[in-house]
């Protein structure tokens, strides 16, 4: 993936806050005070018997939100409400709020007939840069019959390392740490597993091989195993742990030159994409429905079926390596449902081909340099658009599938916004409605795509009833 100051430079318009974004250190030595800091915190001790909560099964009882200085803009607070008005009456809530927001996130929940008894406020100083993905800082966890939200070792994102313990300090719940790398959307809760992608399966086994590390890999123990026991020991002990993605990196570059037409573009393609992943969580490309006739069934992402009701074709979609996740499900013994998901491009700034040269031979570029050679023997002498690539899922809604509360799924939309995915709106909500779901339409989604993350993203459910 390009580094950020790099990837401004091509798209300068490129969405801020993106959920793909992380801190970017000065230099390496100020990365190694930050990350030694992580020594000083303290280290959760191995829970009795944690169990996470589910991405699916249940009424949705209670569920965190997390809304920074940004969110009042039109379109996200448009996104925003409408989850909280989809909701049921009755559902409870933990609002983490910039402190000069409260009043209008007040009118929100009244709006939706939520009484303000019914939502519990975590307020931030505004100087604090959180972001809108409550999803990722932590896990949601019981053990004991205490809820817990689950940090991982490290999270480099701005201020949201700093919700866990203020949503401690006005509730009940509880905030550890473990000697792990995960994020909360590379992981889906099923009934007797869960699903956890392998980029931080992967980030987990090197930090356990770190000098210096929390953890060292004891003498004679493989480190995946170890890495598994400590998954087990930290996060859920009882369901099995599937480790989802490819057995071999993706070999995809960070730049590619392309030629359409009389038109040439430089194609940022790994934005977004993970390392043995299609994206970078799993939460945007899987979803979990909940047991069918005999085997649990889930949904998977496939760009092919969105080109072939857009009529177009996407480069550097990595349809196959969905393809793959998908024959490794259906192994693993899921019935399991392809569904469209579009991969989106943006056009961003032009250049000429001396420009992107110069650029490509500023140290930390050096991976421009192919994509320049491309295009040059691709013919292009003057102008070439700098364009990057996003997804565009309904994988990453919110489902409720209860016995008590019925079968809902809440579910973005986008065809609001970009009237072509309208008939893919309409695709899903058909989907959906043959497994018998009652289909929730929210707000367009697009705004939030464009920042690689989309509903099931600005939530963590905290609590799941029957």
């Amino acid at each position: 993936m390009p580094s950020a100051h790099l990837l401004r430079t091509l798209m300068p318009d490129v969405p801020l806050h993106k959920r793909t974004e992380r801190d970017v250190f000065p230099d390496a030595a100020a990365e190694l005070r930050v990350r030694s800091t992580s020594l000083l915190r303290r280290k959760a001790a191995g829970l009795v018997s944690p169990s996470l909560t589910s991405s699916y099964a249940g009424s949705i009882d209670s569920i965190l939100f997390a809304f920074p200085r940004y969110a009042t803009g039109a379109a996200l607070g448009a996104g925003y409400q409408s989850v909280i008005a989809a909701l049921r009456h009755g559902t409870k809530f933990v609002v983490v709020h910039a402190a000069s927001l409260r009043p209008e996130i007040d009118a929100w929940f009244t709006a939706a007939g939520h009484p303000i008894g019914n939502v519990t406020f975590v307020e931030l100083p505004d100087y604090v840069n959180f972001t809108d993905w409550a999803e990722d800082g932590y896990v949601s966890l019981a053990a004991n019959g205490v809820s817990f939200l689950m940090e991982p070792w490290e999270f480099p994102r701005s201020g949201d390392t700093l919700i866990a313990e203020a949503v401690q300090s006005v509730t009940g719940i509880k905030t550890g740490q473990a000697p792990l790398i995960f994020q909360g959307g590379n992981c889906l809760i099923g009934d007797d597993f869960w699903l956890l992608g392998k980029d931080y399966f992967a980030d987990s086994v090197r930090l356990a091989g770190e000098r210096g590390g929390p953890v060292s890999v004891p003498q004679g123990k493989a480190p995946d195993a170890f890495v598994a026991q400590l998954f087990s020991e930290f996060v859920d002990t009882n369901r099995r742990m599937i480790i989802v993605g490819t057995n071999k990196p993706i070999p995809l570059r960070s730049f590619y030159g392309t030629r359409e037409g009389s038109r040439y573009f430089l194609d940022i393609a790994s934005d977004g994409a993970g390392t043995f992943q299609p994206i970078f969580h799993i939460d945007m490309l899987i979803t979990l429905v909940g047991m069918g006739a005999g085997a649990f069934e889930v949904f998977v992402g496939s760009p092919a079926l969105a080109d072939s009701l857009l009529g177009r074709s996407s480069p550097f979609a990595l349809g196959d390596v969905y393809e793959t996740i998908a024959e490794q499900l259906r192994a693993e013994g899921f019935t399991v449902h392809r569904n469209p998901l579009v991969h989106q491009p943006t056009e961003g700034r032009r250049f000429t081909v001396d420009e992107l040269r110069d650029l490509a031979q500023q140290p930390g570029n050096e991976d421009l340099g192919a994509a320049v050679d491309e295009l040059r023997a691709a013919g292009a002498s003057t102008a070439v658009t700098a364009r990057s690539w996003h997804h565009i899922t309904w994988n990453n809604c919110l489902v409720e599938n209860s016995s008590t509360a019925g079968r809902h799924v809440y579910m973005p939309t986008y065809g609001g916004g970009r009237a072509e995915l309208k008939s893919i709106d309409d695709e899903m909500k058909r989907l959906w409605t043959n497994l018998n779901f009652t289909v929730h339409p929210l707000a367009d989604f697009n705004a939030f795509a464009e920042r690689q993350g989309v509903v099931h993203c600005i939530k963590k459910y905290l609590r799941r009833g029957q």
